[in-house]
């Protein structure tokens, strides 16, 4: 582990107008639909108030039968252009209880969106890729389901 947590920051620009993609963060079943890590890998939206104040609460169906759940509160909601939410994993995730929180921001430009994602809290290089590769994931299939074609 390190001493100072580690910020990752990703973003990804998508040919779709900022508000269809700030709204794909708007419901659970727009989510269900994209916002995991890879294709073979499902989203069963436990919790969703899509509030400030509000909680979430996420398992992912893993490939090889691992059900991880994370949780957290949407401190910011401001459409169409960012949400602020704490991000934890419960128990028995090795990341368990590390306070975590998430920025997703939403630029247009030129009639498309640039999504931008910072991750904070993370507290190991290993942990960082992994996150990275996850946050990648979702971004793909935010690109896959919303995007328009040119």
């Amino acid at each position: 582990m390190r001493a100072e947590p580690i910020p990752l920051i990703i973003s990804r620009i998508i040919a779709a107008p900022r508000d269809r993609l700030f709204e794909a963060f708007g419901s659970a079943d727009a989510l269900s639909r994209w916002f995991t890590p890879s294709a073979d890998i499902s989203l069963d939206v436990m919790a969703f108030d899509f509030v400030a104040g509000g909680r979430f609460r996420f398992r992912y169906v893993m490939p090889d039968g691992r059900r991880p759940i994370v949780g957290g509160v949407y401190e910011v909601i401001e459409p169409p252009a960012r949400i602020i939410c704490s991000w934890v994993w419960e128990a028995p995730d090795p990341l368990a209880d590390i306070p975590m929180r998430v920025l997703f921001e939403f630029s247009e430009h030129d009639g498309k969106t640039e999504v931008t994602i910072t991750h904070q809290g993370i507290p190991s290089d290993q942990v960082c890729s992994i996150h990275k590769d996850g946050w990648d994931g979702a971004l793909n299939g935010l690109q896959r389901n919303f995007s328009r074609a040119d």
